[in-house]
């Protein structure tokens, strides 16, 4: 069993659970579950339920007082000394800036995001604030944005795994972890 938390709301953990499935196909079962604070108890009680493997994914952020991308090497720091009990494998997934960056690597999501063709990002993790931005895109004439956090989940399902794997580090990252549990599993 593989689990999988996000520091953010559930629009973050319903997309990255959808893409976990697609990307290793539905024989690991991926619990929707979330992580207090990713903490050390959340891990144990995972390995105690017989999880194998759990992944956080932790947006990198802005710091509200200089509207700077939060220090990467800190947030992995922190993450890094969440205790994990033996027999337990952690993924540490960090989106820069957010999670819905990755929606942007993507012509058909951006597509039915906008509601008209869209040409995908070359480099997503390098657009400030991608979930203000696709609400911006996704107003239409009267003003009234299409895109919610809510619709995460449904657009992930869209979402082309490899173009994804290309353009976002972290996307290709979290993604080979995640086909490599799937392949030592079939092994």
């Amino acid at each position: 069993m593989i689990a999988t938390s996000s520091e953010s709301c559930a629009g973050a953990s319903c997309s990255k659970d959808a893409v976990s499935h697609r990307a290793r196909g539905d024989s690991i079962h991926v619990p929707e579950t979330a992580a207090p604070s990713c903490g050390a108890s959340w891990l144990v009680e995972l390995a105690k339920q017989g999880c194998h493997a759990a992944i956080l994914v932790h947006d990198l952020d802005r710091n509200p007082l200089n509207n700077s991308l939060n220090e990467l090497a800190v947030l992995e720091r922190e993450l890094n000394a969440i205790p994990v009990p033996r027999g337990l494998i952690r993924h540490i997934c960090v989106p820069v800036e957010e999670i819905e960056a990755w929606f942007f690597s993507s012509e058909k999501v951006l597509a039915r995001v906008c509601g008209k063709p869209q040409r995908a990002h070359p480099s997503p993790h390098r657009i400030a604030r991608p979930k203000e931005k696709l609400i911006d895109l996704s107003r239409g004439a009267n003003r009234r944005p299409r895109y919610s956090q809510n619709d995460n989940s449904k657009l992930a399902e869209d979402l082309d795994l490899a173009e994804c794997a290309k353009r976002c580090p972290a996307f290709d990252v979290l993604n080979r972890f995640v086909l490599g549990l799937f392949n030592a599993r079939q092994n």
